[in-house]
């Protein structure tokens, strides 16, 4: 990884080790943090499971459970914009913070777990590490996913850069679906209408899609447990 990409890292190398032991007491514990990811995680596949019935009849808690464009863009029509914009601002930004503090605290042992998590031996987090010095503004205000926001945290970004762009990029995401959202009302009703008419069946596929994804995730160790996670972040900081 290059030198642009993690000057705090670097720095810490020249501290001392009393300082070193110090601000390690001072990390939030291990935890704290992932627990949360994959209790988010979890809730996601189920509501991906149970998403023709939610995004008819409950669109906001389907925002909650699991933000994905496509779920924005259905529960707009069906939704006040205060509602909107807060449910689904509040859900896009709750784990960002928490991969930023996992990135500035754990480092390289964050950065190499959320690496083997993308599932291609890390290439698409090494390209983006290329990269992430000179174009960091533009990915975190764009992408701020969880590994984006880990590589922000390694990587050094000031804490108020890295808020101003994950909440400006979060609420023109958000404008952009209530406004498409609007203009495409009419055949937005009608793929729910159909949603709601077939939603027994739909429900089925997705039970059948998740539950294999999640079979391939756990055979491809992308799918592990808090304690399970927490055990390889140590295991690459012991490297």
């Amino acid at each position: 990884m290059g030198p642009q990409v993690r000057p705090r890292l670097l720095r810490c190398g020249r501290v001392s080790d009393g300082a070193a032991a110090a601000e390690e007491d001072r990390r939030i514990p291990l935890p704290w943090l992932i627990t949360p990811i994959v209790v988010l995680t979890l809730a996601g596949s189920v509501a991906d499971i149970i998403g023709p019935k939610l995004v008819t009849e409950h669109p906001l808690l389907q925002m909650f459970l699991n933000p994905r464009n496509r779920y924005l863009l259905l529960a707009s029509p069906q939704v006040g914009a205060v509602e909107f914009f807060v449910i689904g601002f509040v859900r896009l930004v709750l784990t960002d913070p928490i991969g930023f503090v996992l990135g500035r605290q754990y480092g390289d042992a964050a950065l190499k777990w959320a690496g083997d998590k993308m599932g291609d031996d890390g290439r698409f987090i090494g390209k983006v590490e290329g990269v992430f010095g000179k174009a960091a503004p533009v990915i975190i205000f764009l992408a701020p996913n969880l590994y984006m926001c880990i590589l922000a945290g390694a990587s050094g970004m000031r804490l108020r850069t890295f808020a101003i762009l994950n909440i400006s990029g979060t609420i023109c995401r958000l404008i952009i679906f209530r406004l498409a959202g609007h203009a495409f009302e009419d055949q937005l009703l009608d793929i729910l209408d159909w949603i709601a008419r077939n939603q027994k069946w739909l429900i089925i596929v997705s039970f059948v899609v998740v539950a294999l994804q999640t079979v391939r995730s756990r055979e491809r160790g992308q799918l592990e447990t808090p304690a399970e996670i927490e055990r390889e972040i140590e295991a690459y900081e012991d490297e």
